[in-house]
């Protein structure tokens, strides 16, 4: 019995209002999907009424992707990236190649990847921040004064690990090839279901990214000195912290539906994004 061919209707767009490549975009491909006779709604910001689309477009880099794929979570409406910017990884297509790939999704030859995602609480004394969702990652980083943090990281209450230094970033899978990828964390295939923490810049050649499974609760305490710290979302949402809060971090039961080409495999997007297609 073959598959039913999704029958769409409404398409969001959300466009980085930063790039003007982006702007063009947005503007090109209202006409062509109305053109195909589809209801467009969309703009530079993510608005509510986009938990009615069939599927949402983010046209801009992954930071684009990032912020439409938090709020879509909610909604259980794909995104489909379409990259704008530099490295794109969370991109289904580049912007010169829209509109094949979004002939082919019209078509039913999309595919949905469903992103695991972090749930992110920070505590202060009595009271709780959060919960926060990450799809990349969340980092628990010193602030503006660029002095070493010494954090304590304990794994279901118990404790794992000092860490003396810049910070510490927990990543997802998808999350491996953003800031976890630049601290020298392993890259992992978004299928895995695992978390990563990874110090950064560690004042200890002992201290290595370690991988954990999603069933494992994280906590990081801020231990010293006397100095801010920063809880970071996908670099995007930012907490202050103080000495002797914590952060709790788990995977979050939520997931990111991610739009994708059926043509193009992660280690496609890893071979063109990093220059391992030879010479």
């Amino acid at each position: 019995m073959s598959k039913k061919r999704p029958f769409y209707k409404k398409v969001a767009v959300v466009y980085n209002p930063d790039k003007e490549r982006a702007r063009e975009e947005w503007l090109r491909l209202q006409r062509w999907l109305k053109g195909r006779h589809l209801t467009v709604t969309g703009g530079p910001r993510v608005t509510a009424e986009m938990k009615n689309a069939d599927f949402v477009v983010a046209l801009g880099g992954d930071g684009t992707v990032l912020r439409v794929a938090r709020a879509a979570s909610k909604w259980n409406v794909p995104v489909l990236g379409v990259n704008v910017g530099r490295l794109g990884f969370l991109a289904a297509t580049e912007v010169g190649a829209t509109y094949r790939t979004l002939s082919r999704i019209l078509a039913g030859q999309g595919r949905v990847e469903y992103r695991s995602m972090l749930t992110v609480s920070a505590t202060s004394g009595s009271k709780t921040h959060g919960p926060f969702l990450a799809l990349n990652e969340c980092v628990v980083r010193s602030g503006a004064t660029g002095r070493i943090l010494i954090l304590q990281a304990f794994i279901q209450n118990r404790h794992l690990a000092t860490y003396v230094g810049d910070g510490v970033i927990v990543s997802t899978p998808t999350g491996s090839t953003a800031y976890n990828l630049a601290a020298s964390g392993p890259i992992v295939h978004p299928d895995v279901d695992v978390m990563l923490i990874s110090p950064i810049c560690p004042h200890s050649l002992f201290q290595r990214p370690l991988v954990v499974p999603t069933s494992e609760v994280i906590g990081i305490k801020i231990e010293g000195p006397q100095t801010s710290a920063v809880l970071s979302i996908d670099g995007q949402l930012n907490h202050s912290l103080a000495l002797g809060d914590t952060v709790e971090i788990r995977q979050a039961s939520e997931r990111a539906p991610l739009l994708m080409d059926p043509d193009r495999s992660f280690y496609q997007v890893l071979q063109s994004k990093l220059k391992w297609g030879g010479s």
